[in-house]
């Protein structure tokens, strides 16, 4: 489905469809009142309710991060499941929009002060390696997306939540280190090596792509599409 469409005709707002996940599908709302994001669980009688858990728990996770900036406002959990989400004028993260460094950097401090924010709210993104969850606007500032798996923070969770918190929180800021640092370990500085701790699964991860590159030559092709370009 890519046409825009009316719901219920009238005033009612001009559905368009943006995509399909693991928790159903993404239309963007315009109408009278604004824009807004809905995420709507689809699937048969197996996907759907799955689907509709994974959107209570996304929401579960927006109440808890309500106010900090950086994070699109929660409008509501509709009864058929459909979470309704302010609509946020951004693009997903790409190095290319920094032409100035410096801008680059204050981008990957406010994006850590963010990060943090989440931490101390009792929530873990877990998922944001995957660069379309990082938002950035025309004031080049950070915006995150897609609570989906997040991991919340328990008061009563017992030993097991806590630890599993702490190890996401720590995935959180491994993923800023290796987006900021274009994975580029040996440039680390001194002050953000305190932010990364590889987990023994990320360890073993990065020797195996590592070793495929050199197996593939990806990094020869890389080089002489450079060479070509220059």
């Amino acid at each position: 489905m890519s046409a825009d469409r009316r719901p219920g005709g009238g005033n009612q707002p001009v559905r368009r469809f943006l995509s399909s996940g693991y928790q159903g599908a993404v239309y963007l709302d315009d109408g009278p009142a604004g824009r807004r994001v809905v995420k709507q669980p689809i699937g048969g009688r197996l996907t759907r309710p799955l689907r509709r858990a994974m959107l209570r728990h996304e929401y579960a996770a927006y109440l808890r991060l309500d106010g900090i900036a950086g994070v699109p406002r929660c409008l509501d959990l509709g009864p058929d499941g459909e979470l309704l989400l302010e609509y946020v004028e951004a693009q997903p993260y790409d190095d290319q929009l920094f032409a100035d460094e410096t801008v680059r950097g204050r981008f990957f401090a406010d994006l850590l002060r963010l990060i943090q924010a989440l931490h101390e709210a009792g929530v873990s993104h877990s998922d944001l390696k995957r660069r379309g969850n990082i938002l950035v606007d025309a004031g080049f500032n950070p915006w995150l997306i897609d609570f989906g798996t997040a991991v919340l923070r328990k008061p009563a969770g017992g030993f097991l939540n806590q630890l599993l918190f702490r190890h996401a929180c720590r995935i959180d800021l491994n993923a800023w280190v290796k987006l900021k640092y274009r994975r580029q370990f040996n440039t680390i500085s001194e002050a953000d090596l305190r932010w990364y701790r590889p987990s023994r699964i990320e360890d073993i991860a990065r020797g195996l792509r590592r070793g495929w590159r050199k197996l593939s030559g990806r990094q020869w092709r890389k080089s002489r599409r450079r060479r070509r370009q220059d």
